[in-house]
């Protein structure tokens, strides 16, 4: 087996690709589905075996059908797959017999970088252009591809690395598939990790494994490094999160207001991002008014501060979520006109002592002199609340919490809206709403409010049927009442959702668990 292994962007795929173009009949290209399913895994094989193919070409497979596929090879027979961590060798932790092409293989050569920017641009650079957009980026494809389609070329004969990350789709890349690697899991690793690999005993010693881990690295005559523009852009994003932490640590957030609790005399805004979107405004009079959003944009701009900590972003922040992939003449054309639009729907004809949108040294922010009722943020407010209340051994009063953050969930984060940004904060607010329930329904449990909780758990099984904890909670109520024609129907349709999905059977301790509430 052959792993092409290599960074986020690096000519993976495209590479993939030729080799089956390249071999012809010899090759064939699997998909994700064969590669996943252990029966369809191994008939594809048979099958390319018996059409006298020898070259299997698959997108990437998690290691145990790896193991499969290695099993079910012929000699002679070839697995290629694409992976961002290295399977070859025994250092780290497995066994499989796999020949690695390494990131340093993936990247671009002065020459290679020279015919990119010809293909793109149909314009042959001089070498001195083409040598220092290689050393700007290193040779990786998908930046430096993402530089040329946006510039057409102009501006990059003499670029630096800072040049390409003020180039807005490099930026978008950097962040969101790069760096955002780094900042899941319980402990993000960003702030650990090193420009150059630390010598023993020196700090970011764990940053970077998790950057050798995926050959984020480039060899060096005196140390491994970070790729240069990785480095720039790791620099950057660290000064971004510092300004934001001295901009918002000297004073508390904005308290997102009840509307029992708006000021006399002053506006409240009320702005629903869970379903479908809404943005309102009710006058002191109590004349309420829908603001308009016909421009998806400027209504963007709002929803992305409103859902934001301190209801406040940079400037590069918004330009980034909003206009991710335009360049940046466009955006500097587009930016002031939205922002106008803003405010005038903001302010809607009526005319405000308090402006509601603040804009001071790069920030823009919603005015905390105003009241603004933020469905997503109330829905925070009130399941963190409802946990302390719980600590404090106040089950009622989570109860009544929890419940109320539960009716504020009217469907996805910014339902209709596809954005990258957008979809981050959606798979928030969903598992946000999943756990929502989870500890809402066990609460009920706890206080004895049966049918609650099993309305609690089957709202969880509506968005997230795999669940298997959930089945089982829902088991067990139904044997508390006798109902045992109810526990095998659900146990069945558990039995069969993971079977179909998932190709698994449930876990030993659940059939287990079916068969005692079935005695």
């Amino acid at each position: 087996m052959v792993q092409v292994w290599g960074w986020p962007g690096s000519g993976k795929s495209p590479l993939l690709q030729a080799l089956i173009e390249r071999l012809g009949a010899e090759a064939r290209g699997l998909s994700l589905g064969e590669v996943e399913d252990p029966a369809g895994l191994r008939r594809s094989i048979e099958e390319a075996r018996g059409q006298g193919v020898r070259w299997l070409v698959a997108p990437g497979a998690a290691e145990a059908r790896l193991a499969e596929a290695a099993r079910w090879l012929h000699p002679g027979e070839r697995l290629v797959f694409a992976g961002e961590r290295s399977l070859g060798g025994n250092d780290r932790g497995n066994a499989l017999a796999v020949s690695v092409v390494s990131p340093q293989e993936m990247l671009l050569s002065p020459g290679e970088v020279a015919t990119l920017w010809e293909l793109l641009t149909g314009d042959v650079p001089s070498p001195a252009a083409a040598r220092a957009l290689w050393m700007a980026g290193d040779g990786w494809y998908r930046p430096l591809r993402l530089a040329i389609e946006a510039t057409g070329g102009g501006g990059l004969e003499g670029a630096a690395p800072e040049d390409l990350l003020d180039i807005a789709p490099v930026r978008f890349f950097l962040r969101h598939e790069v760096l955002d690697s780094f900042l899941e899991g319980e402990r993000p690793l960003l702030d650990e990790l090193p420009v150059e690999r630390p010598a023993d005993g020196e700090e970011g010693v764990e940053g970077w494994r998790a950057i050798d881990l995926r050959g984020l690295w480039v060899e060096g005559e005196e140390r491994d490094r970070l790729p240069i523009l990785l480095a720039a852009a790791l620099t950057r994003e660290r000064q971004r999160r510092q300004a934001r932490t001295e901009r918002t640590e000297p004073r508390k957030a904005p308290v997102v207001e009840a509307p029992s609790a708006a000021r006399e005399g002053i506006p409240v805004y009320s702005l629903g991002l869970l379903g479908s979107p809404f943005a309102r405004r009710r006058d002191p009079d109590g004349t309420e008014i829908e603001l308009d959003c016909r421009l998806k944009r400027s209504f963007q701009v709002l929803a992305y501060l409103a859902s934001s900590p301190g209801l406040e972003a940079g400037r590069e922040e918004v330009m980034e979520a909003v206009w991710p992939t335009e360049g940046e003449r466009t955006i500097e054309r587009n930016f002031h006109p939205t922002l106008s639009h803003l405010r005038r729907a903001l302010e809607a004809g009526h005319d405000q002592a308090i402006p509601p949108l603040l804009h001071r040294k790069g920030v823009y922010r919603l005015n905390p002199d105003l009241v603004w009722e933020v469905d997503a943020l109330e829905l925070d407010r009130r399941v963190e609340e409802g946990r302390k209340r719980l600590a404090q051994g106040d089950q009622a009063a989570a109860a009544d919490l929890w419940e109320g953050a539960w009716r504020l969930y009217r469907g996805p984060f910014l339902q209709g809206h596809y954005e990258a940004w957008v979809t981050e904060r959606r798979e928030r607010y969903q598992r946000l709403y999943l756990e929502l329930l989870r500890d809402l329904g066990d609460l009920y449990l706890r206080l004895e409010r049966t049918e609650q909780a099993m309305d609690a758990y089957r709202s969880v099984l509506l968005e997230d049927p795999l669940q298997e904890r959930i089945h089982l909670a829902v088991m067990r109520l139904y044997a508390s009442q006798g109902r045992r024609d109810l526990v095998r129907r659900q146990y069945d349709r558990l039995c069969s959702l993971l079977l179909d999905e998932l190709g698994v059977e449930p876990l030993p301790q659940t059939t287990r668990e079916y068969h005692r509430l079935m005695e």
